[in-house]
């Protein structure tokens, strides 16, 4: 298969019911995708879709056999009765690559150790997720999507929970995982300028009005489709100071 994931005429929705109208798209290996859109646009119905975690309403999705996908989710609670450490929510990412029924084993204790050093964590390791700060816990999640060795690394609303200098540190850590390991990349995002500084790749997306548009930035991020989308023009430097949309 020469794309990594291919959607042809899709229509993404629930119980049936599609959203949006047919979407045509390809993903090749080492792009960044970043997906824009309102609340409730569809971003995330798209995303779980891609994932195989939504069933498409019609239409057809190929990914290249064998491809392993690392999901990093906007919040993810647990039960706080229960005091998983970090150690034990990184290691989670490893049980993918495991038979079931089988314990983890050295190699897989040592791919746990290297993500959380990798994100710069290990010195949390015996911690409680539930006692982590926006970033800790958002570090934590990068490196159980890491741990389990994925092609593509898919990330939504990354950086929600997290100060402006904690989006720019959790960006940077993408971005460099992203190079080190040669991943390609799907992220959610609010924010316009997050998306234009990282990602290559662009989706605008949103089934109130139908819109849905995809390419590469430059030839997405016109000042006419902006317009549209956002109600934005490029003349008056809105977009290169926009921070959330």
């Amino acid at each position: 298969m020469k794309n990594l994931i291919r959607l042809e005429d899709v229509i993404i929705g629930y119980e049936n019911r599609g959203i949006l109208g047919a979407i045509n798209l390809s993903v090749d290996s080492g792009q960044f995708w970043g997906i824009l859109g309102q609340n409730g646009g569809g971003k995330s119905t798209l995303l779980k879709t891609i994932l195989g975690l939504l069933p498409p309403v019609s239409g057809r999705i190929e990914s290249r056999q064998g491809m392993v996908f690392g999901y990093v989710p906007q919040n993810e609670k647990f039960d706080p009765i229960f005091p998983i450490s970090v150690e034990e929510i990184v290691s989670m990412g490893r049980y993918s690559r495991v038979p079931v029924g089988m314990k983890l084993g050295k190699k897989d204790r040592s791919l746990v150790t290297k993500s959380m050093e990798k994100v710069g964590i290990d010195h949390l390791r015996g911690r409680t997720f539930r006692s982590l700060s926006g970033g800790e816990k958002q570090r934590a999640l990068l490196a159980r999507a890491i741990a389990g060795e994925p092609d593509v690394l898919v990330l939504d609303e990354p950086t929600a929970s997290v100060d402006v200098k904690g989006e720019a540190q959790i960006m940077e850590l993408v971005q460099k995982i992203r190079s080190d390991d040669g991943l390609t990349v799907l992220m959610v995002s609010h924010f316009l300028n997050t998306v234009t500084n990282y990602a290559d790749m662009i989706i605008l997306i949103d089934k109130d009005s139908g819109y849905f548009r995809a390419g590469g930035r430059s030839g997405v991020l016109t000042g006419e489709n902006l317009n549209r989308f956002f109600g934005l023009g490029t003349g008056s430097g809105q977009i290169k100071n926009l921070r959330e949309i």
